[in-house]
């Protein structure tokens, strides 16, 4: 370095570390006023729950680094380039790298490029892809099939997204949850079909937008592709999915009437939001849920929503967060656990819990309850209900409490979560 890179070498540590020390008001200072505008305007815009400053930007940075790597342990390299320096994070269990520009000593913009990485379990060797397209009826879907190599017929597995994922690798970030679990699966002799919700790529208007329509009707279809491949077993189609995706699982089954068996990745039993249940709310909000007035004030109103929903208080055609009343109505006709309980095959509920159980009580509470109601529900035979601690709703493991930002850092499906299906589903297909 010359005399001057070492100067701002010095100036980009010392900021890089004041932040990775959590003291966020201090590397604040560091920051030009154009550089604290910039920290704001860079913070994705899916992970912010609300207005930040540039002090708040730097914590949920933090927060989401820490989630995907652990405790913070210090800075690894600093490479100083024309009004740019690289310098890495190093944490317990890896390290990320941020880019920090500067004009003279002073820091003018600090960010991150995550990508998305390979899971380990993964074995691209084992299984060929092509994309496929789904006759929707009124649209096209597109979806991609993944099938193990092989001179055999294989089971398949049908990918469900949640609520808000709409492409076929369930991409939040620089995770890619259905991704990891299609090619996890497609590594040890299943095959996979994900595909691209409707809402990726189609209006849907308000009078139509219900479950059935947007997540039910789709599914139905794709299970239809999927079992009409030439290398899929048709006996052996299962139905895979994630968060909403998991809710109406079962009744997608229910619909296609010939699956071999259904998994519900942290769905919720219930399709109907308690108003009186709110502990995911409050910590979405606040790490310790300890809410400012404004911020309580702003809580009590999403309760009085949900209660308004849960009582049935509103038109078909009113606009409530965010969806339309027709919407919210759909929800009420779904049922997770009495549709499970009449199906023919068996289903695998697998539940999380990524909360501090000294920080989060309540929510660390709230996840166990949603795993008793499955555990206490009777299922067809063949069924498994697991309850995955320090896994949060992505599926993956960490330290918590975690913060949403988390996902924005990448991170993959927990391998003990992929062999635990994998297992489950081969079991089902012995039997």
């Amino acid at each position: 370095m010359t005399g001057s890179d070492e100067t701002v070498g010095a100036t980009v540590h010392e900021f890089a570390t004041r932040f990775g020390e959590q003291s966020f008001e201090e590397a604040v200072e560091l920051l030009t006023e154009a550089g604290r505008e910039q920290v704001v305007a860079a913070f994705p815009d899916e992970f912010q729950q609300g207005p930040l400053d540039p002090t708040e930007a730097l914590s949920e940075y933090w927060w989401g680094l820490y989630g995907q790597h652990g405790e913070f342990e210090g800075i690894g390299a600093v490479t100083v380039g024309d009004g740019v320096a690289e310098v890495e994070l190093c944490f317990a269990n890896g390290s990320e790298t941020a880019t920090v520009e500067f004009e003279g000593d002073e820091v003018t913009a600090f960010s991150f490029s995550p990508a998305y990485e390979v899971p380990e379990y993964v074995d691209r060797e084992a299984f060929a892809e092509r994309d496929v397209i789904i006759d929707a009826g009124d649209v096209d879907l597109g979806g991609i099939l993944a099938v193990p190599e092989g001179d055999r017929s294989f089971p398949g597995v049908l990918l469900v997204h949640g609520h808000g994922l709409h492409d076929p690798d369930g991409t939040v970030g620089a995770s890619k949850i259905l991704k990891d679990v299609a090619w996890g699966l497609a590594s040890e002799g299943i095959a996979t079909l994900r595909y691209e919700k409707r809402l990726f790529d189609h209006e849907v208007a308000d009078e139509n937008y219900t479950l059935d329509t947007v997540v039910t009707d789709d599914a139905v279809a794709a299970l239809s592709r999927l079992a009409e491949a030439e290398e899929i077993d048709a006996g052996r189609v299962f139905i895979a999915g994630h968060s909403q995706g998991g809710m109406v699982a079962p009744r997608i089954a229910d619909r296609f009437e010939d699956c071999a068996g259904v998994i519900s990745l942290d769905g919720t039993p219930d399709s109907m939001v308690d108003p009186d249940g709110l502990a995911w709310l409050r910590y979405s909000m606040e790490m310790d849920g300890e809410l400012d007035e404004e911020q309580e004030a702003e809580f009590e109103e999403m309760r009085e929503t949900f209660r308004r929903l849960e009582a049935d208080e509103y038109d078909d055609d009113e606009t409530i967060l965010g969806k339309p009343g027709v919407w919210h109505r759909s929800h009420r006709d779904c049922d997770p656990l009495v549709t499970s309980s009449g199906l023919d095959s068996p289903v695998f509920v697998l539940t999380t819990s990524r909360a501090d159980e000294k920080l989060q009580p309540e929510l660390a509470a709230f996840r166990r309850q949603k795993f008793e109601v499955w555990q206490d529900t009777d299922l067809p035979p063949g069924s498994r209900v697991e309850f995955y601690e320090h896994v949060g709703h992505y599926f993956q493991h960490g330290p918590t409490p975690v913060a949403p930002s988390t996902l924005y850092f990448g991170g993959n499906v927990a391998g003990y979560v992929v062999a635990d299906l994998v297992e489950w589903i081969h079991g089902v297909c012995d039997d």
